[in-house]
């Protein structure tokens, strides 16, 4: 994702350069091989969305939110997950939640249980940790569709690749949101903290972002309870289009009693080169012109044997 100072330099001169010479064909890299479909390898299960979805040609579209039912009969762990659109041009992002049988939820709320994001379609887990797939349960995939010129159709599929022994750790995601937004016209540097405390000791394993086209910049913080506190992640140059992931080398155990605060700031101006309109004032809202604020961060709890009822 990044290059060292020697290397930028030497690719910044090349390209000054008048005649752009070619470099030694026997010093190039060997070239890249792609998987023809599933980047995660032959999916055990796979849930595609029941019918195709029309994309119109032009302007925006509400989010979609589509169920899917788990046809399985007895609980499974899930080691990899994917998300394919049958026409990634006018996806820009999927939350797939998870509806156990019984259980009360409301439509979009909570972490995701898998996500697709410019910079993420995937995700592996090590061996040992997975995520939960009840029997009887129900996937609802919200979905951002971005109409570009051309009126097509998409009917995603979500792949999963089954743990081929029980799990140690169960993988969740929590996030922290700050739903009531107000950033002022022409502000560049607007800040929104929003703060959790952690109720139960969680081992972090990743931490992602989520701002629209004025985010500028976020950071995620640990308040210790002796009131110090330790950064995180800290992300100076935001970009929407390129959300990533980022995961820790080692997990880090967030103690139960401190408090994760998350600070984004906004850049409402009309410096910002990818601002709709610096003249509004910008609230919380679902379409890109809008904005939004939000950290995730994914962590893992132990299992008791008792509870990893499925192969």
């Amino acid at each position: 994702c990044s290059l060292n100072a020697q290397d930028k330099a030497n690719l910044l001169a090349w390209l000054a350069s008048s005649d752009r010479p070619m470099g030694d064909a026997k010093d190039a890299p060997l070239p890249r091989a792609f998987p023809a479909e599933w980047t995660i390898g032959k999916p055990d299960y796979i849930a595609q969305l029941p019918k195709p979805v029309a994309i119109k040609a032009e302007g925006t579209m509400p989010y979609q939110f589509i169920n899917v039912e788990n046809t399985l009969a007895e609980d499974r762990w899930v080691q990899a997950y994917e998300i394919i659109p049958t026409d990634r041009s006018v996806v820009h992002h999927v939350i797939v939640h998870l509806r156990e049988k019984g259980k009360i939820f409301h439509d979009g709320a909570g972490g995701y249980w898998a996500a697709y994001v410019p910079g993420n379609s995937m995700q592996i887990y090590p061996a040992g940790f997975a995520r939960k797939f009840p029997a009887g349960s129900t996937l609802q995939f919200q979905i951002h569709y971005t109409p570009n010129g051309k009126a097509t159709n998409d009917q995603m599929r979500l792949g999963l690749v089954f743990a081929k022994e029980p799990p140690r750790f169960v993988v969740e995601t929590g996030e922290l949101p700050k739903p009531k937004l107000r950033i002022p016209p022409g502000e560049a540097n607007h800040v929104e903290v929003a703060e959790r405390v952690i109720p139960a000791d969680v081992t972090a394993m990743a931490f992602m972002a989520h701002s629209h086209l004025r985010g500028k910049s976020f950071k995620f913080d640990l308040v210790k309870r002796d009131g110090t506190i330790e950064t995180l992640l800290d992300i100076p140059r935001y970009d929407f289009n390129w959300q990533l992931r980022y995961d820790y080398a080692q997990p880090r155990l967030i103690p139960r009693g401190s408090t994760i605060r998350v600070t984004a700031v906004f850049d409402n101006s009309a410096g910002n080169p990818a601002n709709p309109d610096p003249t509004q004032t910008v609230l919380w809202g679902p379409q890109t012109t809008n904005e939004m604020m939000i950290g995730y961060m994914e962590y893992f709890v132990p299992i008791s044997p008792a509870k990893v009822a499925s192969k």
